[in-house]
């Protein structure tokens, strides 16, 4: 993963443009390949983000991982607001 994936990928994941750095944090601290905790250190996220720190290598999976359940849940949220629009509509 690169600092230029971290920040979209940070932004999809928290749904701000601002503070997703943070959130992130958080939602990495789970994830920690030494045990769950409850967030990691946000610094730690912006050193990444700006490339003053390398990206550890669990990062990676773990966000593609992250991102996949939001698509998934995006997906099914579609799905039952076409459903919710077409009862709608037919009155």
């Amino acid at each position: 993963m690169t600092p230029a994936d971290l920040a979209p990928a940070g932004r999809l994941l928290s749904g701000s443009d601002e503070e997703w750095k943070r959130p992130l944090a958080r939602m990495l601290g789970a994830m920690h390949p030494d045990g769950p905790r409850e967030s990691l250190d946000p610094r730690g996220v912006d050193r990444w983000a700006s490339g003053a720190r390398e990206i550890p290598g669990w990062v990676g999976p773990a966000v593609a991982r992250l991102l996949r359940d939001l698509a998934d849940s995006l997906e099914f949220e579609a799905a039952a607001a076409r459903a919710v629009a077409v009862r709608v509509a037919a009155g």
